[in-house]
């Protein structure tokens, strides 16, 4: 239904207008359309809920949030997705670089470009003090093979535990 406008006539006493009675027949018939609108298109299951899209034009929700055993997402509508997490890292004790670490994201990226989606970033939380506070992590481009995975390499003091806290933002579509 159009907006039906109030016909307030000419002034200054309002002649050839509509009269009180038609004047808030229309005024209620706006705010109940706005209503209707408002009910069946902006609610909590469109807003939150699960995203898709059909040939690069979203479908279903505003944005899903989502969380699994490799850690936590969020994708939005318009394709952007961050996933993050933490991984601890036991160091093999025998040299300053343990084995790479292979990190599943909870949710796949697409159009997979090492350089490009998804970017990465780390943060490095150690279990215990270490004596040289020196902590080195390296994003290898073992995980430019995977929009599902990526590598950890790191080097720190054998015999900890580095907690590495990690983000990665990209595309979902």
């Amino acid at each position: 239904m159009a907006k039906q406008v109030i016909n307030l006539g000419t002034a200054p006493n309002g002649a050839g207008g509509d009269d009180r009675r038609s004047a808030w027949l229309k005024a209620i018939a706006n705010f109940d359309e706005l209503y209707t609108f408002i009910a069946t298109a902006f609610n909590r299951a469109n807003i939150v809920g699960s995203v898709g899209q059909a040939s690069g034009v979203p479908t279903g929700s505003v944005m899903q949030r989502g969380s699994n055993s490799n850690g936590e997402f969020i994708r939005f509508a318009d394709g952007t997705q961050i996933c993050w997490g933490i991984v601890g890292m036991a160091h093999n004790g025998a040299s300053l670089t343990p084995t790479p670490t292979v990190v599943t994201f909870p949710a796949a990226f697409t159009g997979f470009v090492s350089t490009s989606n998804p970017k990465i970033s780390t943060q490095v939380t150690m279990a215990y003090p270490v004596s040289n506070n020196s902590v080195q992590i390296n994003r290898l481009s073992g995980c430019a093979t995977s929009n599902a995975t990526m590598l950890i390499e790191g080097a720190w003091t054998p015999g900890q535990t580095c907690y590495i806290g990690w983000t990665a933002t990209g595309r979902w579509y």
